[in-house]
């Protein structure tokens, strides 16, 4: 019975723990995103590479899925391109402001996700949910305010994150209303849409997006690339959409808000950028909001649990 015991414990706490591990990491992302955008590979050509790396990896089995008549994530081409752009998006953000604003601001995501389900989808403001709507739009305010000037202050890199939190959020909620589908076909969705919304940037007409880099650079980071990809990229979605399956949805949000915990914790220490108490009360309102958020969707999915049980 204790070894049964053990057992049920362990099989619960690896997913949790695995996709803790897996948000610290994204949480530390952007250190290797802006060694890539100082040796060469700029602005949106950094983001590209981050997404091609892992697809081209992924390809050889995304064929052998296709030959075994297995759907491969390509059909996932709605949802695909919400998020894959909203990613794209906030890469971007990394490299053109500082990495405490932009998590902050893609952060507010939660607070857009509120608005779409109670403004859009006709879902009840509850007492908890206006909490954390008051609580993001506060800590918004506080990263965007300048109190000196009276104005607000907003770069294309704050603007880039605010954006891809807002289209992350419609991302998320096609996740939530789409049929299941394998993790392989969501990893490989992800990266094949991530990667078509980083192409088309580099396309765009505007300096700050970066530059095509020279082939001699190229060919020096290649290796890194590939090891970021294999070693980081890769193995972190699919522990994070591994472990979406195994851990029931109220947790899996608090687990990810680990990302911005970690992310801002490094950047205070590492990112030679300022950080002070304006960052740190936007931050405390913007994952505060996130946490609240969190509990009020589990709190509102076990009624359901008990409504469904108690009408059979």
């Amino acid at each position: 019975m204790m070894f049964q015991r053990e057992c049920i414990v362990g099989k619960k706490l690896l997913p949790e723990l695995s996709v803790a591990i897996a948000a610290a990491a994204w949480g530390l992302f952007w250190i290797p995103l802006r060694a890539f955008n100082s040796n060469g590979l700029t602005g949106s050509w950094a983001v590209l590479a981050q997404f091609l790396i892992p697809l081209l990896i992924l390809i050889p089995f995304a064929l052998l899925r296709l030959i075994q008549k297995k759907p491969t994530g390509i059909g996932q081409y709605r949802t695909g391109i919400l998020v894959g752009v909203a990613v794209s998006l906030y890469l971007e953000s990394l490299l053109l402001t500082d990495v405490a604003r932009s998590l902050i601001l893609f952060y507010v995501m939660p607070t857009w996700a509120t608005m779409l389900e109670v403004f859009v989808m006709n879902h009840p403001l509850t007492k908890s949910r206006g909490i954390s709507l008051g609580l993001g739009l506060l800590g918004m305010t506080v990263i965007i305010f300048n109190s000196n000037t009276l104005t607000v202050s907003l770069n294309l890199g704050d603007l880039l994150a605010l954006l891809s939190g807002i289209l992350f959020s419609f991302g998320v909620l096609r996740v939530r209303q789409a049929n299941e589908t394998s993790v392989f076909e969501q990893l490989f969705a992800f990266f094949l849409f991530s990667s078509v919304a980083s192409f088309f940037f580099t396309l765009l007409p505007v300096s700050s997006l970066g530059t095509p880099p020279a082939s001699n650079q190229i060919r020096q980071l290649a290796p890194w690339l590939v090891l970021t990809a294999a070693g980081f990229f890769i193995p972190t979605m699919l522990v994070i959409y591994w472990g979406s399956r195994h851990v029931n949805p109220g947790r899996l949000g608090i687990l990810l808000q680990i990302e911005a915990v970690v992310g801002l914790g490094s950047a205070a220490l590492l990112a030679d950028e300022p950080f002070g108490v304006r960052q740190a009360i936007g931050a405390v309102f913007v994952i505060g909001a996130g946490f609240i958020e969190v509990l009020a969707n589990s709190e509102m999915v076990s009624m359901g649990n008990r409504q469904i049980f108690t009408t059979e």
